[in-house]
């Protein structure tokens, strides 16, 4: 297993393989990015904008991951497939690393002023009102569908964080390559405890979740940018919602290049694997490797700034 393992001081270190020749399918790697030690503000092009769009991401993330591995977990010993059994513990390995790395880049949002607290009550309230575990786990399938649609388009467009402070590049990158890896994961675990259900029960249980989801996910980030914006000392009128909507629809797009593969989960027969899903992790997992390789040379830990 290719795996990145820190050291003290928040040093890091790439074992294995190059992950463009390794064979599983899902892998986790321990890396520690830094964050925390330099948070910094407007770290992608200087933009509240586009920065704050994607620090609110790292808002749901902490508790979203645990949700969707308790989702998971409670069915791995439910279903008597080994192989699948497998691929929910390897997702849950990097969805906690995942919680790891986001929990410090929150406090690293906290350490600039920002409220996180207060952003992150809306998530906790949502996730942790589900107690119906076949629904918990039709809304893990939706949240998962989103963060890997967002993770292929950043994999298709790295251009899209040419200009980030490196360690948030990187830990941007890496997370999109591990969703895009286990991105089929509840899904199979969906089908396999659904079984006895009819196709169309099936069908709605999914798409009703997915339109939940998606509701919640816009509400909680427009209410966040409001938040992010009263630290920032930026007026929230007019002009702030035209820029929201040039920089999600026109330039550089994100909801716009994300929106035909959104809309792919309304299919009846939906399936979550790309014809392209083989050569965009190989990109991930080479260019992740190389940013590796160029660290070691340099004997520099993965630190912001």
């Amino acid at each position: 297993m290719a795996a990145g393992s820190s050291g003290v001081g928040g040093s890091a270190k790439w074992d294995g393989a190059a992950p463009g020749d390794d064979d599983e399918d899902i892998i986790p790697r321990d890396i520690r990015f830094g964050i925390l030690d330099n948070p910094t503000r407007h770290w992608l092009d200087g933009d509240f904008h586009k920065t704050a769009l994607i620090d609110g991401l790292s808002i749901f993330l902490p508790e979203g991951e645990r949700y969707f591995i308790r989702s998971l977990k409670h069915y791995a010993g439910k279903l008597g497939d080994a192989k699948l059994k497998a691929e929910i513990n390897g997702y849950a390995v990097q969805e906690a690393f995942h919680t790891r790395e986001h929990e410090e880049y929150n406090r690293a949002l906290a350490k600039l002023g920002y409220d996180v607290e207060k952003m992150e009550a809306p998530v906790l309230k949502t996730l942790r009102s589900d107690k119906i575990p076949i629904f918990r786990l039709a809304v893990t399938c939706a949240i998962e569908h989103l963060t890997a649609t967002l993770s292929t388009v950043t994999l298709r467009n790295p251009q899209f964080l040419e200009n980030a402070s490196p360690a948030y590049r990187r830990l941007w990158m890496w997370h999109a390559l591990e969703e895009l890896e286990h991105k089929a994961v509840a899904l199979d675990v969906l089908a396999a405890a659904t079984k006895n259900y009819s196709p169309f029960k099936r069908y709605m249980l999914r798409t009703l979740a997915f339109n939940a989801v998606c509701v919640n996910f816009l509400m909680i980030t427009l209410r966040n940018l409001k938040l992010f914006a009263e630290v920032d000392g930026i007026k929230t009128g007019p002009r702030f919602w035209l820029k929201l909507l040039w920089v999600t629809f026109i330039a550089p797009g994100y909801w716009r290049k994300c929106a035909p593969l959104v809309l792919k989960y309304y299919m009846p027969g939906f399936n979550p694997l790309n014809k392209d899903d083989n050569a965009l992790i190989r990109k991930g997992r080479d260019w992740l490797y190389a940013e590796f390789l160029a660290l070691r040379a340099q004997n520099t830990p993965p630190q912001a700034g």
